[in-house]
């Protein structure tokens, strides 16, 4: 009676590859640290010098090692307690080293696509060249005390624009730039006005934009939204209002 359940338990089971996962990820855990306590012993043992890190490239090396021979020694020994036998407990390792391996490159990539990107890593930060028409009637003197902002979600705090002091080469508009720090596709140019309506665009560039196409003038772009005063952004109505235009400005590398 007991022959063909002993048969039937020496393959793998998803539940041997799900408990060898578990038992890798101890095992990674406990040979690190157990490797890490050895290798600081044997160095002081050894009298290992410390001069540019050598003892600490030991304990490493030695903690390396301890976790070769303790984490795949874990998983056998968990697969076999969930009935692997033979050839399929070499089987079993590999696939759970494999699983791990996955789930170390996809921890990575997720943790990675977290982070801040800086645009242009080895060279100047590149330039957002912009140009401001006020409405139809309005007098480019409107836009005096306006501050231009960007703000990203990569940035903690918006960036500043600034104004160029020279004339613009179009007359009736007003000539600016801002820095793009960070790669991120979510960039919102905001016009603040003391007091007033603030303006803001969304900017139509990619994560990158640093391709010949966009260092040509966009076209003339009306808000997506406006907010006073710290209120919720909104829909701006119908009708005349500021339009931006933009360009990007960078060294090729």
């Amino acid at each position: 009676m007991t022959a063909p359940v002993q048969s039937a338990t020496k393959k793998l089971s998803v539940s041997g590859i799900l408990f060898g996962i578990l038992a890798g990820i101890i095992g990674i855990a406990a040979g690190l640290f157990l490797g890490f306590a050895l290798g600081a012993a044997l160095a002081a043992g050894f009298h290992v010098s410390t001069f540019e890190g050598e003892a600490g490239y030991f304990a490493a090396a030695v903690a390396l090692l301890v976790t070769c021979i303790v984490a795949p020694g874990l998983i056998i020994l968990t697969l076999y307690w969930r009935g692997t036998r033979g050839l399929w407990l070499f089987a079993g390792l590999i696939a759970v080293c494999l699983s791990l391996g996955v789930i170390a490159v996809s921890g990575f990539g997720i943790w990675y696509a977290g982070q801040p990107h800086v645009l242009n890593i080895n060279g100047p930060t590149p330039l957002l060249e912009f140009e401001v028409k006020p409405p139809a009637g309005q007098s480019v003197q409107n836009l005096a005390d306006v501050q231009p902002e960007l703000d990203t979600p990569r940035n903690r705090m918006p960036m500043p624009g600034y104004w160029h002091t020279d004339a613009p080469k179009e007359p009736g508009v007003r000539a600016g730039y801002v820095e793009l720090y960070f790669r991120t596709s979510q960039r919102l140019f905001i016009l603040k006005f003391p007091g007033d309506t603030d303006r803001i665009f969304r900017l139509k560039l990619p994560a990158n934009p640093m391709r010949g196409k966009y260092r040509a003038w966009s076209d003339w772009q009306n808000p997506d939204f406006v907010a006073k005063g710290g209120d919720q952004p909104s829909r701006p109505s119908e009708g005349n209002d500021y339009q931006i235009r933009y360009k990007m400005d960078y060294q090729d590398r």
